[in-house]
């Protein structure tokens, strides 16, 4: 039995370093739901017990369309296409073959019903033919042939003999006496009749299509309208308990609305499906195929009262067929991946059965267990309840991250599950990986069980659950693993952006911003170079960092920082004391602190060369020569970035180097003067370096008179 995937990661595992244990855990429905249940099934309570063994039934047909029973229950009839064949299977047998029964002058055949005596009648299409067949010689006789292009639903008046049938093109009632005389007993106006069952002995229960309307329908040709569902099709009706359920669908419909008139109203809508469309459906008057329209589909109860609920919903798929067990829970198929859900009265619902084939077009109550007759490729599955160890769950591949240990493995649970685990390193299981292994030591608890993982290290693990006995129940489960430790990786150091303003830059090495004149303290020098670093950590361990340095030429590395490692990425390295010169900066990460230091791992990364320069630039030379002052703007170890002059303190000028371009560690400057009054003047030169340290100078001079 496959499950419903949920596109989600939905079994998750604790956050953890690399030294603490970490876990894998299930504890709800959706967790579990990953998994592939094999003769079992998923709670809604996130418990996984036993369910139902399917066993195919060989017979020669393209789909089963329909089924009924016979009065003893013992043998049960299928209608299938497209060769209009009907087969009988005994539903206390435990395997065997479909005998063929008849073959009808029909494609299809569409509807079943079994008289009191046995005596078969079945509805086919194309054609509205209606005929009856001894079950056991295969005669088959026309009984009536109806105006209509589609026997889609037969219901026996067990009393009278008299037969009603359910029709497609138009949407009619027939009834059909004893003697084969039909006449039209009450028109839906819509253009199929595709669910009719018996209400009592004087009304009937109608589902429609196209306009999805559930009727209760006098003999007398007087009806009432139970529900108007938004939808296409009241595809299924059943009977439990005094309420009414019914099977809806909703295809998703070509084209658009025309639209409303203004000032109009909108249209009323019916009782509306709660679930997103999607899927793959038919509708009424044709056999479903995949690649069709979008639908969507729910399971409804009507009381006696006329309170609806909706018990269940797909958002995508469409329902077929409906059934009931002992203990009033409704079995309800879908034409969408062969799949029969369980619904209880609480509205819980569990996949209880699922065939290979697409669709499961009918299902019928047989002994301890079930008949599914399918479509998309005509197949009869016997559905029972498992045997034990017939029963499994086999979980989704877990994935360690890294080469892991395996640890304990406990569940919430019964004493009878027998757990088992394989592990190998690639994500899907093939060859390479390791055969099945019980649990070591396994034992009770007052909770379920628990036991050692006896797989051996490795990245992937997978478990395997069995049942034991038909009370079996697996929940809660946990499996231990500890990751291999894995060594962090330093991918960059350096000296952090500043986040202030606007330091003098030039081709990223900080010249002076355009404008006539920035502040000074602007562009402050820094002697404290922030540094930073950034790590790929794939375990997530803490990390401990150490940082040293030395003087490009030097052999010696000099630590930095203090005594106690550093926990944090980044450090404030303060230069002032240093000399001059290009440095490099190197450090070391290690999970000291997560692992035992004798498992503990490290790794270093070394900064491209970082200048550190305190030294003021000098102004050099300044001297005047009417009408222009020159000199020179000199550095050790950075070259001038920018430079500006000021008269008798006034505002400060940019100045441009000789040779056009402020980039070399000596710039010559010569300054064209203005016209000043005679006497003294001073004239100051300021000049920045790249590493946004400012020395000036300045020089007096007197301005002859006229």
């Amino acid at each position: 039995m496959r499950l419903l995937l949920i596109p989600t990661l939905l079994l998750a595992a604790t956050t953890a370093t690399a030294a603490t244990t970490k876990s894998f855990r299930q504890t709800t429905a959706k967790d579990f739901e990953e998994g592939e249940a094999t003769a079992s099934m998923v709670l809604p309570t996130g418990d996984v017990v036993p369910g139902m063994k399917s066993t195919p039934i060989a017979l020669d047909a393209a789909f089963v369309w329909c089924g009924a029973l016979s009065p003893d229950g013992k043998t049960a009839y299928f209608g299938t296409g497209d060769q209009g064949r009907i087969y009988a299977v005994d539903t206390s047998a435990t395997g065997g073959k479909a005998r063929l029964v008849t073959t009808l002058e029909a494609a299809w055949v569409t509807a079943l019903a079994v008289r009191p005596d046995g005596t078969l009648i079945a509805g086919t299409t194309p054609g509205g033919r209606v005929y009856t067949i001894d079950p056991k010689g295969g005669k088959a006789k026309l009984f009536a042939t109806l105006t209509a292009e589609h026997v889609w639903a037969l219901a026996l008046d067990a009393k009278s003999g008299t037969v009603y049938a359910g029709l497609g093109g138009p949407g009619k009632i027939a009834a059909i006496d004893a003697g084969g005389r039909a006449r039209a007993i009450w028109d839906s106006g819509d253009k199929h009749v595709v669910s009719l069952i018996v209400a009592d002995d004087k009304h009937l229960y109608a589902g429609t299509s196209e306009e999805a309307i559930l009727y209760k329908v006098g003999l007398d040709g007087r009806a009432e309208a139970l529900a108007d569902f938004d939808a296409e099709e009241v595809r299924a009706l059943a009977r439990y308990g005094g309420s009414l359920y019914a099977a809806v669908n909703d295809f998703e419909r070509g084209g658009s609305a025309a639209p409303l008139t203004p000032g109009a109203a909108a249209a009323p809508r019916g009782t509306k499906i709660t679930s997103a469309t999607s899927g793959s459906p038919a509708s009424a008057g044709s056999l479903p195929r995949p690649g069709q329209r979008k639908s969507k589909a729910a399971l409804y109860r009507i009381d006696p009262d006329g309170r609806m609920e909706q018990m269940f919903s797909i958002p995508e798929g469409y329902f077929t067929t409906l059934a009931f067990d002992d203990a009033g829970r409704a079995y309800v198929g879908t034409g969408s991946e062969g799949r029969v859900w369980r619904v209880a009265a609480d509205r819980t619902a569990a996949l209880a059965i699922d065939v290979s084939e697409r669709q499961a077009l009918t299902v019928l109550r047989a002994g301890n267990g079930f008949l599914v007759g399918t479509g998309d490729v005509g197949g009869i599955y016997r559905a029972a309840p498992a045997a034990p160890r017939q029963a499994t769950y086999l979980s989704r591949v877990l994935d360690g991250e890294y080469r892991s240990r395996w640890g304990l493995f406990r569940w919430h649970g019964s004493h009878d599950v027998s757990i088992e685990s394989r592990s190998g390193n690639t994500a899907k299981p093939d060859p390479t990986w390791t055969g099945f292994s019980p649990l070591e030591k396994p034992h009770p608890t007052a909770e379920g069980g628990v036991g050692q993982i006896a797989s051996p290290p490795a990245r992937y693990v997978q478990y395997r659950a069995s049942f034991g006995a038909p009370e079996g129940r697996l929940a809660a489960v946990t499996l231990a693993y500890l990751p291999q430790n894995q060594r962090a990786r330093i991918t960059e150091l350096g000296p952090a952006d500043s986040g202030g303003a606007p330091a003098p830059a030039a081709g990223g090495l900080g010249a002076l911003t355009a404008g006539p004149s920035a502040p000074a303290a602007a562009r402050a020098h820094q002697p404290v170079i922030k540094l930073r670093w950034k790590v790929e950590n794939p375990d997530g361990d803490e990390l401990n960092y150490r940082l040293a340095f030395r003087q490009e030429g030097d052999a010696v590395w000099r630590p930095l920082g203090g005594p106690d490692p550093l926990t944090k990425t980044d450090y404030d390295w303060n230069t002032e004391g240093l000399p001059d010169g290009t440095y490099v900066v190197r450090v070391t990460a290690s999970d000291e602190r997560s692992v035992p230091r004798e498992l503990a791992l490290e790794t270093t990364f070394t900064s491209a060369p970082i200048l550190v320069d305190n030294r003021k630039p000098e102004i050099a030379g300044l001297a005047v020569k009417w009408p222009y002052a020159s000199g020179r703007a000199r550095d050790d170890q950075s070259p001038i970035v920018a430079m500006e002059y000021s008269i008798d303190g006034g505002d400060w000028q940019i100045l441009s180097a000789a040779d056009g371009i402020c980039d070399d560690l000596v710039e010559s400057f010569n300054i064209k003067l203005p016209a000043m009054a005679p006497g003294p003047h001073a004239i100051a030169v300021r000049a920045w370096d790249s590493a946004d340290n400012v020395g000036a100078g300045s020089i007096t001079i007197r301005t002859p008179g006229k």
